[in-house]
């Protein structure tokens, strides 16, 4: 566990967000009334010897949009299994998250693709599985593309990856996904463009010490326009997350994300359709 406990705490900027995510998606889990059940990511936060409150500070609402948010991505991937049971899932920037135990059917092929200063971390901590292959590499690397077997199918997801990248790099890997796996289906999240612009202009916490790294990619219904006319790409939609507990997230923001202009102050999950051969 030390070995696991100095590589942690050795992560910085992009790489050390996949404490921030789980820690906050742990705290959801570990309610009563949780949002999201997700026992596994509660045992890897008990078992990581890192400083997550003073880094990461305390979750409250942030943690339940994080679980509303991986709830989210989950009811994609189960509705992908219906049509596709041992279809292939390839999860972009994956991080600890720990979605292949939430949703695995006893049939589906996984693959996960994250940055390799990530690795030891996540090869220590997550359990290994026949069925789910890790590739350390960076996903703009385009070698990795190669190993996916879209035979039975196939969908891609990114949480909380793509506002890391450029335009240009995000623009650049649906063309290339859309190009190479013709009617198949991309689920990911983006910030506002304020967020954006904050986070690009100066240091913001992230709620401890730790500094949210730039989010240069801002998501919204223009961009939304922008990527509906890259090669191969059919069709782009906003994917609603569950009503959650609360005010703020049983009321509040699920009215906000059905009001044009408000909407876009938003952060907010997307499902892109590439076109078929």
């Amino acid at each position: 566990m030390s070995d696991v406990v100095a590589q942690g705490s050795a992560l910085t900027g992009v790489p050390e967000t996949l404490l921030w995510t789980l820690y906050y998606r742990a705290q959801e889990a570990a309610r009563p009334d949780a949002v999201l059940q997700d026992p596994l990511a509660v045992q890897l936060v008990q078992r990581i010897d890192y400083p997550f409150e003073q880094r990461l500070g305390q979750g409250g609402g942030r943690a339940q949009w994080q679980g509303l948010r991986a709830r989210t991505f989950d009811d994609r991937v189960r509705a992908f299994l219906v049509a596709h049971p041992d279809g292939t899932v390839v999860a972009l920037g994956e991080g600890l998250e720990t979605q292949f135990w939430r949703v695995d059917n006893g049939q589906v092929h996984w693959i996960g693709v994250d940055l390799p200063e990530a690795a030891h971390v996540r090869g220590s901590l997550l359990p290994a599985h026949e069925r789910r292959v890790q590739l350390d590499v960076s996903v703009l690397d385009a070698g990795w593309l190669d190993t996916v077997d879209a035979s039975r199918g196939v969908l891609f997801t990114a949480q909380g990856l793509f506002m890391y990248l450029e335009r240009g790099q995000v623009h650049r890997l649906i063309a290339r996904l859309a190009r190479r796996f013709p009617g198949a289906e991309l689920v990911f999240d983006g910030v506002p463009r304020w967020t954006s612009a904050v986070t690009t202009r100066r240091a913001v916490s992230s709620g401890g010490s730790m500094t949210t790294p730039p989010m240069p990619w801002p998501m919204d219904g223009r961009e939304a326009k922008a990527l509906r006319q890259l090669p191969g790409v059919a069709t782009v939609r906003r994917v609603h997350p569950p009503r959650g507990r609360g005010f703020v997230h049983g009321f509040a923001l699920p009215a906000m994300e059905r009001l044009p202009v408000l909407d876009s102050l938003l952060l907010s999950i997307w499902d892109v359709r590439f076109a078929g051969s």
